[in-house]
């Protein structure tokens, strides 16, 4: 008997159930606000009712309140501490309030700090108010605190939520590519759930890259990805050894730290309510050939290659007669068999790339946060809903994401503090089947692929099976969910005025389910019959689960100790993480019914079943001294002692050090004031430190324990009977002695601003080795009869600079800011087990990302003596062939040994490694209208690549394409065209598509990130409707991009992954509001 069980509607009351508990969370925050809030009257300087119960004479206070550049403040809050009495400021930042002498009156406005004031003998007032970014430049988290910014020595870089405002973004990655120097941000394509690779400072290994560690609100642990940018507050970028040390063996690649948003001291209740509807359009997609040409580059490329024709005269024939509309069918008949004309035969002209891509999709976000204080208590809630639709015209994907983020902070009594911060998201990935690679992964090139004449209806008005259209409007679903919660406990004691204490422990989970149906589909034959869909029977249904756990301790205390001018800050502490992961999937064919997909609902004969699971725990001790002489001098001295399962006893634990010292120059009494008024403040720092890294990638989890590989029975005859008997395979070798990777920084570093700081200005320069990386051993005798165990034996060093310069100024109501930065690095090999330096793997000495190929010389004519040529060993060149140029001189264009030495005639012609990063950022505000302006780009990076998606023909007829551009191609007629002579079979298609001077491509670009207008309605309008502030904006993303890849080519520079043959980026032009209630 089968049991089915609605998994879908269980689903959705249990998501039903958790939106009303958020909608119930926000309903009582709101109530609760109304209840408790300042009144928002920001029409003019309305008064409340005042009952003067104590008898002293009532003073008549008024004054003004503005900004740093004096610019009025309107809306302002400005009410009696302890009291519902208030008043806002009028349109010029102007108030009247009654008051007591004595009393204190606190002003509160949304992005400043909070100022309290108490009344005295004054009765007008003028109120400056200190905006909170500003305090953030002052103030930077660091690992395990906060320090000011003058008193810092490390390389840390921190921005506001402002980057990340008002964009419709997925990610928070997205919205941090280009602001930070040394952050390198690589997209993986435009699908809706796509991630970026985040990169710290360039090469973190050999073919691998390192990923920097993130902390959320000072916890190791957390997804990036999975966090809701309006959360938000504020991303410090820890780039040095040095500063990162207090993570130790999590670090060894840097560290983005995470503060999301807190409410705040004596700050009134506020909710906010932001959404953006965005609608997308994807850019860069190849614009294929008409099948005409289409047909007529096939055959002459087969011809070249010594083969038939693919198209023959009657389909040409009708694909005229289709063009010229005599003929109304995409294709006909076959004469023989009960089927339709398909690759060779059908009469189509189909762009399938419009076909397959719809031309707008429409996403959209919506963000609620609520935050609040009492005398001990602060809270911020934030909810989240993320929607976005892919770009496929049928069978639909799209990408869901929920957000809940709850941040509480309590005295409970004068000396005991508890925090606590808790966030869940769930994302929800839906898309079409891939059926067996059809309409999945490289998805740009299965269409790309797709011939033009090929139908997409038959004469029936049925949908063609070769379209592969009926796979994703009609097939089953892939679906994946992730549930990621992550709750933090905190005791915070205050010992004494300058010694606190921290424990806190902190969950932190992923779970993940994946679904795949395949269902089994019909379509019609000529003769009316239905045959089934290839590669969709039999059906099927696949389940992955996974449950990763992290449980993390954290245990430290500080203390501060001020003896004049000599400050001492020390900091201690434990860490201890245990991490568990398991997973299990199962699967099996021949489903009793597609309308119930399940395991338990299908009867194959070889259901498949596996499972998965590891255990990894860290401990490590750290330690933070900084020493400050009068803000002048400052010593930061920083270690850690870590230890992992991942090693043997022997080897386990290690210690890293870190030292950081900093000058601040302007602190010294030569510094007159005739050079403060143009230099106001100088620094300089440097830093030396050290961390362990132990790449799972490389390691595994288990790297001191041999596997033995096993092999199940097969009922196939065999040697020995009639069926083949289960067996395991010889382990492999193990290094005893295997430990970490020491990762060693240089920095050094220069701080200063200018013209009363309006003009800053931030330099790095740094040096990076990575010792003891993880790579082959020693080649052993062939007798033993196994590969040799990975060892400790490879090293690598990074270079690189960062830059930033910014300026922010007004001109009377006009504020304005402009921020540019520049970066680069480059690498290269220091050491590698490759004594002979062969080009087909690592070796000492080589750069980082150095492509090496031959210089092209011309294409061969027929002029030349062809019979005669000497050209990697073939002999079959004629006019249209690529001549490339003899280097050592020898007569015969080879390889050589494929050695540095002797690498025949070929050299390094460029390096794919990104260079000179660089971004601009401006944005300004003039009397409620403000604008901003974010591009990004790379100065400089080569690229080289033989996919179909550049070159078109690529030896295969069914891997090939042609696109527009594909046009400028060499043919007796047009002798000078962009692309050589192409082939299809023949062997030796390749010899034109070795990589060459002619087409490496020019990969820098410049891109117009993001363009934002936005409007914010005058007091005096939005306090009509009882809301404080109200903004409009529209927004622009990938608005225009500049490079030269594409003179010959449909590449999109930021979209190189996997040959550019994946989701293709969008353009997204989006418009939403703030309300601030």
């Amino acid at each position: 008997m089968i049991k089915n069980y609605n998994t879908n509607a269980i689903f959705k009351i249990k998501k039903v159930a958790f939106l009303q508990l958020i909608l119930g969370t926000f309903m009582v925050s709101a109530v609760y606000a109304k209840n408790t809030t300042v009144s928002n009257s920001i029409n003019t300087a309305e008064e409340f009712k005042i009952e003067n119960k104590t008898g002293v004479a009532v003073e008549k206070i008024t004054g003004q309140v503005v900004d740093e550049q004096g610019v009025s403040l309107p809306g302002v809050n400005v009410y009696k501490k302890g009291t519902k009495t208030g008043v806002s400021t009028d349109l010029d930042g102007n108030f009247t309030i009654d008051a007591n002498k004595g009393e204190v009156l606190v002003f509160s406005y949304l992005g400043f700090l909070n100022q309290e004031i108490q009344i005295r003998d004054n009765k007008i007032l003028k109120i400056v108010l200190k905006s909170e970014a500003q305090q953030m430049n002052e103030v930077v988290v660091v690992g395990y605190g906060s320090q000011k910014k003058t008193n810092l020595t490390g390389s840390v870089t921190q921005i506001d939520s402002k980057v990340l405002q008002d964009r419709p973004i997925t990610r928070l990655s997205q919205g941090l590519q280009g602001a930070v120097g040394g952050l390198n941000i690589i997209s993986n394509g435009g699908a809706p759930n796509a991630t970026q690779s985040i990169n710290i400072r360039g090469f973190t290994g050999l073919g691998t890259s390192g990923s920097p560690l993130v902390v959320i609100d000072g916890i190791q642990g957390g997804d990036i990805n999975s966090i809701n940018a309006n959360d938000v507050e504020s991303v410090s970028v820890i780039k040095d050894a040095a500063a990162s040390a207090v993570y130790g063996s999590s670090a060894p690649y840097g560290v983005i730290l995470i503060k999301t948003k807190q409410g705040k001291k004596g700050q009134p209740v506020s909710i906010t309510y932001n959404n953006n509807f965005t609608f997308d359009a994807p850019i860069g997609l190849p614009k294929m050939l008409n099948s005409l040409d289409f047909a007529k580059i096939y055959n002459q490329s087969l011809a070249n290659g010594g083969g038939a024709p693919f198209f023959n005269q009657d389909a040409i024939d009708r694909m005229t007669a289709y063009q010229n509309g005599t003929l109304t069918t995409e294709t006909v008949a076959n004469t023989t068999g009960d089927s339709y004309k398909a690759w060779g035969g059908a009469n189509a002209n189909n762009d399938w790339f419009k076909i397959y891509f719809k031309d707008i999709s429409l996403s959209q976000q919506h963000n609620i946060g609520v935050s609040g204080a009492t005398d001990n208590s602060n809270y911020y809630v934030g909810l989240g809903y993320n929607k976005k639709e892919g770009m496929y015209r049928y069978g639909d994907d799209n990408y869901k994401r929920y957000n809940l983020r709850a941040n509480l902070s309590s005295n409970l009594t004068e000396w005991l503090t508890f925090n606590f911060r808790g966030a869940f998201s769930q994302d929800i990935y839906d898309t079409p089947n891939t059926y067996a690679g059809k309409t999945g992964g490289n998805y740009m090139h299965q269409i790309g692929r797709k011939h033009p004449n090929l139908a997409l209806y038959n004469p029936d008005g049925g949908i063609s099976d070769e379209s592969d259209i009926l796979l994703l409007k009609d097939g089953g679903r892939n679906i994946v969910t992730n549930d990621k919660p992550i709750f933090t406990g905190e005791f915070v004691s205050k010992f004494t005025k300058n010694w606190t204490g921290t424990v806190n422990y902190t969950f932190d989970g992923a779970f993940n389910n994946q679904t795949n149906h395949v269902k089994t589909l019909y379509t019609a034959l000529p003769s009316g019959t239905l045959r089934e869909v290839g590669g969709t029977a039999p059906n099927g249904f696949a389940r992955y689960f996974s449950k990763y756990q992290k449980n993390i301790i954290n245990a430290f205390t500080s203390y501060d100790l001020d003896l004049n001018k000599h400050q001492f800050k020390f900091l201690g502490g434990y860490v201890q993480e245990l991490t568990t992961f398991s997973a299990l999937s199962g699967s099996n064919n021949n489903l009793y019914s597609d309308k119930i997909p399940s395991i338990s609902t299908s009867y194959g004969a070889t259901p498949s079943v596996s499972d998965n699971a590891y255990k990894l725990a860290i401990q490590g001790y750290f330690g933070r001294i900084n020493y400050s002489y009068d803000d002048k001098y400052l010593v930061e001295v920083t270690g850690r002692y870590d230890g992992s399962s991942r090693f043997l006893k022997d080897v386990r634990w290690k210690a890293y050090p870190g030292v950081s010292v900093g000058w601040n120059v302007n602190k010294e009494s030569f510094w007159s004031e005739n050079i403060e008024n143009v230099v106001n403040t100088l620094k300089f720092r440097a830093s030396y430190g050290s961390l362990g890294a132990q790449d799972p990638d490389l390691l595994g989890n288990y790297p001191f324990y041999p596997s033995l590989g096993t092999v199940s029975p097969t009922s196939s005859n065999w040697f020995f009977g009639p069926t083949r008997q289960p067996y395991v395979n010889t382990p492999g070798l193990v290094d005893p002695t295997l430990t970490w990777v020491t990762t060693t920084t240089r920095n050094f570093g220069v701080d200063a601003s200018f013209l009363n700081r309006r003009l800053t200005a931030v330099f790095d320069m740094y040096t990076r080795k990575m010792d003891d990386y993880i790579g082959p051993a020693q080649e052993l005798p062939g007798i033993l009869g196994i590969s040799a165990p990975r060892t400790n034996s490879t090293a690598l060093e990074t270079k690189g600079f960062e830059l930033t310069l910014a300026w922010h100024d007004n001109i009377g109501d006009f504020k304005y800011g402009v921020r540019g930065v520049l970066s680069d690095y480059k690498g290269r090999v220091t050491k590698y087990p490759n004594p002979n330096k062969l080009l087909n793997t690592w070796y000492e000495g080589q750069q980082m990302g150095e492509i090496w190929g031959f210089v092209t010389d011309r294409y061969f004519t027929a002029e030349d003596d062809l019979a005669n040529v000497k050209q990697m060993a073939l002999s079959n060149w004629s006019a249209g062939d690529i001549k490339y140029k003899d280097l050592n001189g020898d007569g015969d264009i080879t390889w050589g040994n494929s050695t540095v030495a002797n690498p025949g005639d070929r050299k390094v012609i460029g390096n794919s490694t990104p260079r000179y990063s660089y971004s601009f950022f401006t944005d300004g505000s003039y009397k409620g209208f403000d604008y901003s302006i974010f591009i990004q780009g790379v100065g400089k990076r080569d690229y080289y690549t033989t996919s179909n998606m550049y070159f078109g023909i690529v030896g295969s007829e069914w891997q090939s394409s042609l696109f527009t551009e594909h046009l400028d191609r060499w043919t007796p007629e047009n002798p000078n065209g962009f692309f050589p002579k192409a082939y299809i079979g023949g062997g030796n298609w390749w010899k034109n598509t070795e990589a060459q001077t002619k087409y490496l491509i020019n990969a820098a670009y410049l891109r117009i990130k993001n363009v934002q207008i936005g409007y914010t309605l005058p007091a005096a309008i939005s306090n009509q409707v009882k809301i404080q502030k109200l903004r409009f904006y529209i927004s622009a993303d990938n608005l225009g991009t500049f490079t030269k890849m594409n003179d010959h080519s449909v590449l999109d520079p930021e979209n190189t992954f996997s040959d550019a043959k994946n989701y293709p980026l969008q353009r997204s032009i989006s418009v939403g509001a703030n309300i601030t209630l």
